[in-house]
C-alpha cells in the first residue's frame, strides 16, 4: 500500500496585510511579517511539479493451467 500525502497546496493569510502565504513559508513574501508557526500537517513541496505519479492498481492475476488429460492404462 502507498500513503502518499494529498498532493494539494496549502496557503495561509498574513496577519498583518492579508497576503497569501505558503504553509512552509516562515515571514510573509509581500510584507515581510513574520508568521506563526506552520501547522505540523503541511507538506512541504507538496504538488511539487515533476513528482511521479501515485502507481495503478495491480492486475487480476492468471488462471492457472488445466494439467494434462489423463493416459490409458498399459500405454
Amino acid at each position: 500500500m502507498c500513503f502518499r500525502p494529498a498532493a494539494v497546496e496549502i496557503e495561509r493569510s498574513c496577519p498583518e496585510c492579508g497576503g497569501k502565504c505558503p504553509a512552509d513559508a516562515t515571514a510573509c513574501p509581500a510584507c515581510g511579517a513574520e508568521l506563526p508557526e506552520a501547522s505540523p500537517y503541511a507538506v512541504p513541496g507538496a504538488g511539487a511539479p515533476g513528482a511521479p505519479a501515485a502507481p495503478g492498481a495491480p492486475g487480476a492475476p492468471a488462471a492457472p493451467g488445466m494439467p494434462p488429460a489423463p493416459k490409458a492404462p498399459g500405454q
